[in-house]
């Protein structure tokens, strides 16, 4: 068996001989695995690509209602936000190491440690010459108090830092093979599957500056919390996954769009109709430019059109209010989606503005993530991701953190 990091992560799984093993051919069928290991024999669900192997969808060993001490799990393609506290470790050589490298975080009753490696500078350099992922840091689970867990539990933290941590980078990274030791230090409870990690050279455009403890200690803090609720988070789940897309996705910039706008309307249906501010006939007639209008102002971000940083938006807006239509920022993302999705016979209007749907993706992934962000609470600093080139250490107050205003956080 196999954890295997190019060109995916995927479990994997080989023969020694091909030849001794022909039931394996061409099927494309499920197989049972047996694994023998020290701790008893378990079972793998499993599919062959041929005589050779084949892969697994992944499996969990042990039982989630078994009490745990303790869980551990490897994330990957993380990069160094220099913890605060100092790690020491002596080699077989003798040799002495001392590096900043733990970060903890304490949340909803958990305290969550992440230990980073002494040479990440280096394989971090490498990383940005490949595709490949590399385990970059250790992560400890455990309840503050000392209590015992379960993996059930523990399930939500796990799914809670992972969509946190690539929401906050704009990219996918991840905490793979969880394990969780009970009170004599055994393995009670395993988690096997593959998830999704982008290489590490694909840098990301996250909202977060990497280097500011403080910002990501209150979102994850906040995250954790809100996914103790069942609904919030497989709300927040689907918002985060379509911006994380949006954000920096592979790929034509229409697509970009167009998932942009999902999550936009995710949030929407979420902000205006499961609170009870419009019924679901009045959403589904109202103007999508409005609505986003309309949760924009309860969030006190601006929808307006800043000239400098959307001069072809400017231009669009002159241009039609000509013809008699007033549009500031969301009015100009909502008709660019629309001109995208139902184009006018023989026009390709959007596209006669040279520029434009740069413009209005950069706009749409920065009204996403500050949605996503209010919704949670959050109101630290952020960075601007309508601006395509800047420091990555250049931050700002997310606009509500000084206003009073607000709608029902779901």
């Amino acid at each position: 068996m196999e954890l295997r990091c190019v060109p995916d992560i995927s479990i994997d799984w080989i023969v020694d001989d091909p030849f001794e093993s022909p039931q394996f051919a061409n099927r494309r069928d499920e197989i049972l695995l047996l694994l023998y290991r020290r701790r008893g024999n378990v079972e793998l669900r499993s599919h062959a690509r041929g005589i050779e192997g084949g892969w697994s969808n992944g499996a969990t060993f042990g039982n989630d209602n078994v009490p745990l001490d303790r869980l551990i799990a490897h994330w990957f393609n993380l990069p160094n936000w220099h913890g605060p506290v100092s790690l020491e470790e002596t080699t077989a050589a003798g040799e002495h190491r001392l590096w900043r490298g733990r970060w903890v975080l304490e949340a909803e009753g958990w305290i969550i440690t992440l230990d980073v490696r002494h040479d990440h500078s280096a394989v971090w350099t490498d990383l940005q010459k490949s595709d490949v992922r590399v385990m970059t840091h250790v992560m400890e689970i455990r309840r503050v108090d000392g209590s015992a867990f379960t993996g059930r539990e523990a399930e939500p933290v796990l799914a809670a830092m992972q969509i946190g941590m690539s929401f906050a980078l704009g990219r996918w990274v991840a905490p793979l093979l969880p394990v969780g030791l009970d009170a004599t230090g055994a393995a009670a409870w395993e988690e096997w599957r593959a998830v999704f990690c982008d290489p590490a050279r694909f840098a990301g455009v996250g909202w977060w500056y990497e280097q500011d403890q403080a910002a990501l200690s209150e979102f994850l803090k906040l995250l954790v919390s809100a996914f103790t609720d069942p609904d919030r988070r497989e709300r927040l789940w689907m918002q985060m996954v379509l911006a994380i897309t949006a954000v920096d996705a592979p790929g034509f910039i229409e697509h970009r769009i167009m998932v942009g706008f999902s999550g936009i309307e995710h949030l929407l249906w979420q902000q205006l109709v499961l609170t009870g501010v419009l019924t679901d006939d009045a959403y589904r007639q109202a103007e999508a430019a409005n609505k986003l209008r309309d949760v924009l102002r309860a969030a006190s971000i601006p929808a307006g059109i800043d000239t400098d940083l959307q001069p072809v938006i400017a231009n669009l807006a002159r241009a039609k209010k000509a013809d008699g239509l007033n549009l500031d920022g969301a009015g100009a993302v909502a008709w660019t989606r629309n001109r995208l999705i139902h184009p006018k016979a023989g026009r390709l209007e959007a596209y006669q503005y040279p520029g434009l749907l740069v413009e209005v993706w950069l706009l749409l992934r920065h009204y996403l993530v500050l949605l996503i962000l209010h919704s949670i609470g959050y109101e630290n600093s952020y960075r601007d991701l309508r601006v395509l080139e800047q420091m990555t250490s250049t931050t700002v107050p997310v606009p509500w953190a000084t206003h009073d205003v607000g709608v029902a956080r779901q």
